[in-house]
C-alpha cells in the first residue's frame, strides 16, 4: 500500500514512527566507523559533522515536540531546514563548495575575533584566522566561489539556485520564531472582547506544528541522501528507500537539482 504524504493524521503517525528509524540507522553507520574514498575526503569530513548535528537537532526537535514546547523549537527547525539544504548543496557543488565553507566561516571567526577584542579588555587579543588571498586558477573559478559564499550566506539565495523558492517562505516563517521579533511577544498574547489577555503557553499548540513534524523525517532523510552515496557502500540507502517507501514520498524530493547554473 501506497500512503498519502500530507498533514492527515495517519501521515503524521508514520512519520512520528521512521525518524527513529532514520536516527538508529544513521547511529549504527556511524558507530561501526566509516570508509570514504580519497576522492571524497575532503567534501565528506564537513558533511560528517553537518549529518551529526542535524541528527541531534531532529532528536531535540522530537524531544520538545513531546513536551509540548512548539514555538520555542522554532530555531532547532529552522536549522535542521538550513543544514539539510546544506548539505545536498555541499555534496553537490564538491570541493569549491568547501573551499566556499572555510572562506566564509574563516570570515565569520575574524569578525568576531574583531568583535571581541574591540570590546573586551583582554591580556592578549583573541586569535584569528590569517586573511590570505584565495588564488584562483582563472575568472571562472573565482565566480564560482562568489557564487557558492553567496549561496551560504543567503538561504533564499541556495534554495532558488536549486528551482524550489517556495522553501524560503517556510524558513522565514521559523526565522521570526528565532530572532527578538513581535512573533515572540505575539505568540502569548491575546485579544478577547477588546481587552488583552496573556496565555502561559503558545497560542496554537499542536496544531502550529503539524507541518515541522511531518517535515523531520523529509529533512533527515535529505541529508542522509546526500551523505550516503559518498561513504563506501552507501550504508543508509536501504533505510532510505524504505522510508520513502513508507511515506509514499517521490523520489525526485531528495534529487535536488541545480537550475542556477554556477557560470
Amino acid at each position: 500500500m501506497v500512503y498519502k504524504f500530507g498533514p492527515n493524521e495517519q501521515c503524521l503517525r508514520r512519520c512520528r514512527a521512521v525518524v527513529p528509524v532514520i536516527l538508529r540507522a544513521a547511529e549504527q553507520v556511524t558507530s561501526q566507523g566509516v570508509r570514504v574514498l580519497f576522492e571524497h575526503q575532503n567534501v565528506v569530513r564537513p558533511l560528517m559533522g553537518w549529518w551529526q548535528f542535524t541528527n541531534r537537532t531532529a532528536q531535540a526537535l522530537v524531544s520538545l515536540y513531546d513536551q509540548g514546547y512548539t514555538v520555542e523549537a522554532a530555531p532547532l527547525m529552522r536549522n535542521l531546514l538550513g543544514h539539510s539544504y546544506a548539505m545536498n548543496w555541499l555534496a553537490d557543488s564538491g570541493e569549491p563548495a568547501v573551499v566556499a565553507l572555510s572562506d566564509y566561516w574563516n570570515e565569520h571567526r575574524r569578525k568576531l575575533a574583531q568583535n571581541v577584542n574591540e570590546t573586551w579588555n583582554l591580556p592578549e587579543p583573541a586569535p584569528a584566522p590569517p586573511e590570505d588571498p584565495i588564488v584562483f586558477a582563472n575568472p571562472e573559478s573565482e565566480q564560482i566561489h562568489r557564487r557558492l559564499v553567496g549561496e551560504l550566506k543567503n538561504f533564499d539565495t541556495m534554495v532558488k539556485a536549486y528551482g524550489t523558492a517556495d522553501v524560503y517562505p517556510v524558513y522565514r516563517h521559523q526565522s521570526a520564531y528565532s530572532h527578538t521579533t513581535g512573533a515572540t511577544s505575539d505568540a502569548f498574547l491575546i485579544v478577547d472582547d477588546g481587552k488583552l489577555k496573556f496565555t502561559t503557553e503558545p497560542k496554537g499548540g499542536e496544531a502550529d506544528i503539524t507541518a515541522e513534524r511531518l517535515w523531520i523525517p523529509v529533512a533527515l532523510l535529505q541529508a542522509a541522501a546526500a551523505i550516503s552515496p559518498l561513504l563506501v557502500g552507501n550504508p543508509m540507502k536501504p533505510t532510505i528507500e524504505k522510508v520513502m517507501g513508507d511515506l509514499g514520498l517521490p523520489p525526485t524530493l531528495l534529487n535536488l537539482q541545480r537550475t542556477r547554473p554556477l557560470t
